[in-house]
């Protein structure tokens, strides 16, 4: 089989994003989205992606190859369609519903894939038989799906082989992601790992007293790893996001993984959330702009938030943890400083959880190590 026309299931960001790089590639695209009275989400959506930045599409004549619908008026466009991505709501019975109306419809032998990155495969594909399990796949995606490299699969042991390199090949070819294959376990590799590792930059802030200014400035180019560090992350992603994932990586991980052991649900997240403090997208998050336009940064209390705990970030400079990454990762680790200390705990505990993870999350090391240079920016991976 050959992909020539795919549909994407779901206009939010996501969603709308992989229809532009499938567009990027020159093949043409269904988009489609629930049927509201007075909106409609896809076209709408189409349209925020022209006035997106960075820009989701290489060209804006490419969004010409999107056609946009709803899921009660327009499922027949999906009849000829090779492969079915369906972005919809993180949520089991809700992504049921839309496979019920997705396998009235499509035709003989259509890949169809998901793009969650909190459901098992075998859960989402087990009400509708083996004709459609051997149909199915996950294709985990990240945000933004033009500019992020990594491309998540994940496949059951009744999966065809024929899909499973038809689906690899055009996401490597035509959409230039880099495919790491994954076991169907809670969160896949990238954010198992990266989840876990975000924890513990939080906890060890916390516990240590490091400002958020330190970590991030530690955790970040010295040891290989994007300039946003932790915190910076966190609100390029979402403080909301946080409590979400721990909330899915809690209700489906084993009972003895040490993200069990590290989590903690700070009061200061829940408080940060309520005010509207949600990151970039919101009023700001660990960091802010004042009135002035300069930057602030929050002074962390376990206990709770307020927006008195701002202050002008510092600009960190002189500290030998920082001033070390040329000299290589035990140079920075071995700084008798707060970043020194802060960067060792928060690194030891993430490589010997990524240690603990092989073989249950991927075949080998060199798959994790890929996942996390291509999910998250990290220029070496774990290993």
């Amino acid at each position: 089989m050959t992909i020539n026309k795919v549909a994407v299931i779901g206009s939010g960001v996501m969603g709308s994003g992989i229809a532009a790089q499938v567009a990027n590639a020159g093949v043409p695209v269904i988009l489609l989205d629930i049927k509201l009275p007075d909106k409609d989400l896809a076209k709408l959506a189409v349209e925020k992606l022209l006035k997106t930045d960075p820009a989701p599409f290489m060209h804006p004549k490419n969004a010409k190859l999107i056609t946009t619908g709803n899921l009660e008026d327009d499922l027949d466009l999906l009849k000829d369609v090779d492969w079915i991505i369906e972005v919809v709501l993180e949520d089991l019975k809700v992504k049921h519903a839309t496979y019920e109306k997705l396998n009235s419809v499509r035709k003989k032998g259509s890949i169809i894939s998901s793009n969650t990155s909190t459901i098992p495969s075998h859960n989402l594909a087990e009400p509708f038989g083996d004709d459609f399990a051997k149909d199915f796949l996950i294709t985990h995606f990240f945000n933004p799906p033009r500019y992020m490299k990594l491309l998540e699969l994940v496949t059951s042991s009744k999966t065809r082989a024929d899909l499973v390199k038809e689906v690899a090949e055009f996401c490597d070819v035509k959409l230039g992601k880099g495919v790491v294959k994954c076991h169907d376990t809670p969160g896949f590799i990238a954010n198992r790992l990266g989840v876990f590792w975000m924890q513990a930059g939080v906890n060890a802030a916390v516990e240590q007293g490091v400002s958020v200014e330190i970590a991030d400035a530690v955790m970040s180019k010295p040891v290989g790893i994007p300039k946003t560090g932790i915190f910076g992350l966190i609100d390029l992603v979402g403080v909301d996001l946080m409590p979400k994932l721990a909330t899915s990586m809690l209700s489906t991980l084993p009972e003895k993984d040490e993200y069990r052991a590290i989590y903690k649900d700070f009061p200061f997240v829940g408080g940060m959330i309520a005010a509207g403090y949600t990151g970039r997208k919101g009023k700001g998050g660990f960091y802010r702009l004042d009135a002035n336009k300069k930057k602030q940064a929050l002074k962390l209390d376990a206990n709770n938030f307020s927006e008195e705990h701002y202050k002008l970030a510092d600009k960190v400079s002189g500290l030998a943890s920082v001033d070390a990454g040329k000299q290589g990762l035990r140079a920075v680790i071995t700084a008798d400083d707060a970043g020194g200390k802060y960067a060792y705990d928060v690194l030891m505990r993430t490589l010997a959880y990524a240690a603990s993870l092989v073989p249950e999350i991927a075949d080998t090391i060199a798959d994790v190590d890929e996942a996390m240079r291509l999910g998250y920016n990290w220029k070496r991976g774990p290993f």
